[in-house]
């Protein structure tokens, strides 16, 4: 019987098939989507754009929508599927977040063991590479928007590591590339490594009904066609938004899951560009990292140099709240449990998140009355009916009636399965990953987060099956 089954093959399981097999143990991942190996990846995914990733066949799931605040339409949510996941298709950015993140996990979570004096050397072991970004050019978003940055006193940008302290940081993102540019994906460290050992099987376009469950015990897994593979534990890997499925879909009733989802809202501004680049060129190079003088680091303009082929002649800003206090639901869809399920992030629903992100965009509307921002652009919108940010620009209600419409996703969502002291009965996993209840059955991925962290999800997820294979 097989020792290990882990459930979905994105940046946690690929990391778990190639650590728990380097202990000797058999294991099986099981993978919704295509297959992804070296030689036979497409161009698509290892180049520059990850709008022409994402637009790859196979590579997301296009029936997926998520409400992101009350009162918008539902509309798509992108997830990375197949092998590789997420980071076969994101924006390459990798962080850590803030140091009080993994703190506040330990102190207001009952974490133990997730402090950041436990976990930082989990990150410093994460072996995806990080090339910093070339500094691009004062006739680029990104490069107007640095110019201004670093023009009203902010830091260079510190890399992956926390900002701790600094007030703002800004400059070239380190991006998940090799030395020649090209997307490094987690399945090409770990679980191309993974599959050269014998104790190791990959089984992809395979959807999981659900996990067996026998007498408090998992013992494996029901695919969708009705097959069965027996396993002396498994590891539920699928995503924030799958992984609290198929959960749901095995019979638990743990009040926890599919509750607590988060994600970094984020406000976009749309630059109209005097000069538009190549559409297959890198459209996101750099990041700045500040405080809506709340929280430290709570807040992070993302500049996107085009939108790729489909919307040519223009760029994107975004204001993200990284510190986020509102929460949402996975629920199983009512038609049929085995669609994909009906996702309410009930982004804003705080005051504080509000105000927070309410004071980035303020911070944004300054930078763009630069004369380097201004030289650049045609003009800066607020939607795409053509209304100019001058509409909103002197009115704090004016920005906060325009986050409630507009405001969207960064991708990062998290805390569907939340982890915590398992006394607590809206704690789904133990700080050992194991879901309370049930033995033999863990889950790892960004669901588990007990709150999402101030950095893109990518890094912290490494982080954490890192940790998890390591304390197994």
């Amino acid at each position: 019987m097989i020792d290990v089954l882990i459930i979905g093959a994105g940046s946690a399981g690929c990391v778990l098939a190639d650590r728990l097999s380097a202990k000797g143990l058999s294991v099986c991942v099981v993978e919704a989507g295509s297959d992804l190996r070296p030689d036979a990846t497409p161009d698509s995914i290892r180049g520059a754009s990850f709008f022409e990733a994402l637009a790859e066949p196979g590579r997301s799931y296009p029936e997926l929508v998520a409400q992101r605040v009350t009162g918008q339409e539902r509309r798509p949510y992108a997830r990375g599927r197949g092998v590789g996941g997420s980071s076969a298709v994101n924006a390459m950015i990798g962080l850590w977040g803030e140091i009080d993140d993994y703190d506040a996990w330990e102190r207001d979570f009952g974490c133990v063991g997730w402090s950041w004096r436990e976990v930082e050397k989990y990150f410093h072991r994460i072996e995806v590479p990080l090339h910093r970004a070339s500094p691009e050019g004062s006739e680029s978003v990104t490069g107007a928007l640095v110019d201004s940055c670093i023009m009203n006193g902010w830091a260079l940008h510190r890399g992956p590591f926390p900002l701790s302290g600094v007030p703002a940081d800004v400059g070239p993102a380190m991006l998940t590339r090799d030395a020649n540019g090209r997307r490094v994906t987690a399945a090409d460290v770990y679980l191309e490594r993974a599959r050269r050992r014998g104790n190791v099987e990959v089984r992809v376009d395979t959807v999981v009904d659900r996990v067996m469950i026998e007498r408090g015990r998992a013992t494996g897994v029901v695919l969708i066609d009705g097959t069965e593979i027996g396993a002396r534990e498994v590891v539920v890997s699928a995503g924030a938004i799958h992984s609290p499925t198929i959960l749901l879909r095995s019979g638990l009733d743990r009040p926890g899951i599919g509750k607590g989802l988060q994600d970094h809202p984020s406000a976009p501004i749309t630059v109209g560009l005097v000069r538009p680049p190549d559409p297959r060129s890198l459209p996101v190079s750099a990041v700045a990292r500040f405080s809506s003088g709340r929280q430290g680091a709570d807040l992070q303009l993302l500049p996107i140099n085009h939108l790729g082929a489909a919307a040519p002649g223009f760029g994107l800003i975004n204001v993200a709240l990284m510190k986020v206090t509102s929460r949402g639901t996975v629920k199983l869809n009512p038609v049929d449990a085995l669609l994909d399920p009906v996702v309410d992030f009930d982004m804003l629903s705080t005051d504080d998140d509000v105000e927070a992100l309410t004071a980035g965009v303020g911070v944004l509307l300054d930078l763009l009355e630069g004369a380097g921002m201004r030289a650049i652009a045609n003009e800066f919108f607020i939607d795409d009916r053509g209304t100019t940010v001058a509409d909103i620009a002197d009115s704090p209600d004016a920005v906060r009636s325009w986050l409630v419409s507009s405001t969207g996703d960064y991708v990062h969502a998290a805390g569907t399965c939340a982890m915590g002291d398992p006394r607590s009965e809206f704690t789904v996993v133990g700080p050992d990953a194991r879901v309370v209840g049930v033995d033999g059955l863990r889950v790892c991925d960004a669901s588990i987060f007990p709150c999402v962290p101030r950095a893109n999800t990518h890094f912290p997820v490494m982080m954490a099956a890192e940790l998890v294979a390591d304390r197994w």
